[in-house]
């Protein structure tokens, strides 16, 4: 069974533009080019590896799958760069607010085996996908994980991908899932 897990996260600046023309009069260089964005308060930037990731796994023998109960660990990271604690005030020069102290990371997708697990989508069957961090605590589809202290400087965040048993029988073949991941500073 081949696997290809994508791991992606939404831009939180958006462009909009789309020139407008009015239907009764040529288009002589006449248009409208429309902007809109977000401005968002980030401790840290994420680097850019980190943002849009591929994870190619092995193929799995279904017989090791029913041995173990669970797939060869895929380790995979998140790194943040120029990580500050300070926060300075936008609406009062010279003010800061409290300092960023912790981190917090949500993945989410379609779930599978009662919500606790990423679904696996494609021609394989009986198997879905789950994420660890360093720690050995589990994410949960569209659940935040522990608060991590948050510290200056880069930091790299590591966790663990695996195939497990969702309870249907084991059929092989290749399948994939795409993952998303928030990243929220408090």
């Amino acid at each position: 069974m081949k696997t290809i897990i994508s791991f992606a996260v939404t831009s939180s600046l958006m462009l909009f533009i789309s020139p407008w023309v009015a239907a009764d009069t040529p288009a002589q260089g006449d248009g409208l080019v429309t902007l809109g964005g977000e401005i968002i308060d980030s401790a840290c930037g994420l680097e850019l590896v980190s943002a849009d990731q591929t994870i190619e796994m092995r193929p799995e023998p279904i017989g090791r799958l029913l041995r173990n109960a669970i797939g060869d660990p895929h380790p995979f990271q998140l790194r943040l760069v120029n990580c500050s604690l300070t926060r300075p005030d936008p609406s009062r020069p010279d003010v800061n607010l409290p300092d960023w102290q912790h981190l917090q990371v949500t993945f989410d997708g379609p779930r599978d085996r009662d919500g606790r697990s990423f679904a696996a989508f494609g021609g394989s069957q009986g198997v879905a996908l789950h994420i660890w961090d360093a720690a050995g605590q589990e994410s949960v589809p569209g659940e935040p994980m522990p608060l991590l202290p948050l510290a200056e400087g880069d930091m790299t965040l590591h966790y663990t991908l695996r195939l497990v048993g969702n309870g249907l029988p084991l059929m092989p073949g290749a399948h994939g899932a795409a993952v998303r991941f928030k990243l929220e500073y408090f």
